[in-house]
């Protein structure tokens, strides 16, 4: 069985909560208090890893596949572990195609996405063949480097004195109703909710007792940094520019100018995104494999080849940037996918778990 360490397994959830997070200005519909609202969906997702926590501890032993299996029967449990591992696949495709979105919005406006994107799952697919132990390492080399640019990023915003403090004002002008709201109803979910994906994972991890510890404090990292982008593009752009801007952090970046030298920081940004896409893809497309095995008794790496053209594939259905993310909502919030598989059903696991009586106590 595959063992990573407590410091790789912080370096990939690092990374996997940045991913594609700074692409998007999380809680914009609330204007200047969008930071509020990552600050609350923080807080609120660490409710929900404390929740995936007390599951995996019960049992350090197995991952969600054999959990579902376990507690919830050969029929129900299969059944149960096939739609997870479409979900998983589902948002491998997501990244995916924000790979392929960005490329064209950024450095190849005329490139053929299709190439683009056959580029970024044959990366996943090698990395897949490669193993478990041999991906969670390339997170722990590349992580304080990808950390270290972002702090260089954050840093020349002031330098350059493009930030204006007062973006952020009035505070909660609204009341705090509506901060809640998104809070509760979108923001919780994506990305701090997605740390359900690591119930796949955290099995592989060498020091059981170093578990709890190691994955908040990782949690913590990196919501300071998706709460320091969110408030760097508040206070740079402003909640109406940021509100209509396609990728709002490259668009803070490209006003750096420090002494007419300094500047198209935008390759930079551009850099950190391509790792963060790359390493969450990856890890989506990792725990679909990983469930499929479970299903069909098997090496993983049989299904990387068959669950990496299913991805290529939807990854191309939507015609452009706009309808990518318009399908991404209505999955979300129309079928419930995300309420469904990181909050409904981990919360049904978790009972039936303490209702069973088996496994060990919460470290």
């Amino acid at each position: 069985m595959a063992r990573i360490s407590k410091y790789q397994l912080g370096a990939m959830i690092i990374l996997f909560q940045i991913g594609s997070t700074p692409l998007f200005e999380i809680g914009i519909k609330t204007g200047q208090d969008a930071w509020l609202v990552v600050v609350i969906s923080m807080l609120l997702g660490l409710l929900l890893l404390f929740l995936f926590l007390a599951i995996q501890c019960r049992e350090p032993e197995k991952n969600l596949s054999q959990l579902l299996i376990t507690y919830f029967g050969s029929f129900v449990g299969k059944t149960v572990l096939f739609l997870y591992a479409l979900m998983f696949a589902y948002e491998a495709m997501r990244n995916v195609r924000d790979f392929g979105d960005l490329t064209l919005l950024t450095i190849l406006p005329k490139g053929p996405i299709s190439i683009i994107m056959l580029i970024m799952v044959t990366l996943s697919i090698y990395a897949i063949y490669k193993g478990i132990e041999v991906f969670f390492r390339l997170a722990e080399y590349i992580v304080m480097g990808v950390l270290a640019f972002y702090f260089i990023i954050l840093s020349m915003h002031f330098v350059s004195g493009v930030v204006h403090f007062a973006h952020l004002l009035p505070i909660m002008e609204k009341g705090i109703q509506p901060i809640l709201k998104e809070s509760i109803t979108e923001s919780v979910w994506f990305p701090f909710g997605q740390m359900v994906i690591f119930l796949m994972f955290w099995s592989y991890l060498n020091e059981k007792k170093e578990l709890t510890k190691t994955t908040i404090r990782s949690f913590f990292v990196s919501g300071l940094v998706i709460i320091l982008c969110n408030i760097m593009n508040l206070i740079v752009l402003g909640p109406r520019l940021a509100n209509i801007s396609t990728v709002p952090l490259l668009q803070s970046v490209q006003l750096i100018q420090i002494a007419e030298v300094f500047e198209r920081f935008d390759a930079l940004v551009i850099l950190l995104f391509y790792a963060g896409i790359l390493i969450k893809a990856t890890l989506w497309f990792l725990a679909t494999v990983l469930g499929l095995s479970q299903l069909f008794h098997t090496d993983y790496r049989r299904f990387a080849l068959p669950v990496g053209g299913l991805i290529y594939i939807t990854a191309l259905l939507p015609t452009s940037w706009q309808s990518h993310l318009e399908i991404g909502k209505i999955v979300a919030n129309q079928f419930m996918v995300n309420k469904i598989f990181i909050g409904i059903i981990p919360s049904i696991l978790f009972l039936v778990m303490l209702m069973k009586g088996r496994g060990n106590k919460p470290l």
